[in-house]
């Protein structure tokens, strides 16, 4: 079974088709394999869009109903000819999923001296080789997640774990842009705060024993 048929397989046994949307060309290649350990993703990184039809937490907003954002969905998307994100996870739930290959969204940066990240053994620069990257909708000014994205995200990062064989959604898996790079600020949450949204679930697998993630 191929990466992009198990990531298929996990999306929809988490989120459920009604959660999902499979962009065009989301399982081909676009630039190389995963250059990780098993030929896997090593983790997913965080990112905001900084655009958004608003930052209300409303569901009824009408910024917050399916298709509100589809323009920056579709820049995401088409915008190079490689997505700029594997999956864009949009204010009312919904999980576009760009590519399950790698992509363009980490940029230049580094792990070195940033524990528990450092333990992937990612070079500098090379995260996009290795990690899969999910754009929240969001302006980007102040703490806006919808409880929507918020539920999606757990599950969306349960999926990558399932296919990806890792063993929980720790902080190691989770690392945010602003992680990797000083240049970046998202997202506007904590490290704790995502932490705090996975275990309102009453997954334990949010935060580990570090050793496990070794």
């Amino acid at each position: 079974m191929t990466y992009a048929q198990k990531l298929r397989a996990a999306l929809l046994d988490q989120l459920g088709k009604d959660w999902l949307v499979f962009m065009p060309r989301w399982d081909v290649q676009r630039r190389c394999a995963w250059q990780g350990k098993g030929g896997v993703p090593a983790a997913l990184m965080l990112h905001h869009t900084a655009a958004a039809a608003t930052d209300s937490v409303n569901p009824r907003a009408a910024g917050n109903q399916k298709g509100a954002n589809r323009n920056v969905i579709t820049y995401i998307q088409t915008h190079y000819e490689v997505p700029a994100a594997s999956f864009t996870l949009d204010r009312d739930g919904t999980v576009y999923v760009h590519s399950a290959l790698p992509v363009w969204h980490a940029g230049l940066g580094t792990f070195q001296g940033k524990p528990p990240w450092n333990q992937l053994g990612i070079r500098a620069d090379t995260a996009n080789d290795h990690l899969l990257g999910v754009e929240i909708m969001s302006k980007g000014l102040k703490k806006d997640f919808t409880v929507a994205q918020q539920d999606s995200l757990v599950f969306l990062l349960r999926a990558c774990r399932d296919a990806s064989g890792w063993d929980n959604v720790g902080l190691l898996r989770r690392p945010q842009h602003k992680s990797w790079t000083t240049r970046k600020i998202d997202t506007r949450y904590s490290d704790a705060e995502i932490g705090a949204m996975i275990t309102k679930y009453g997954f334990t697998d949010a935060v580990p024993d570090p050793s496990r993630d070794a």
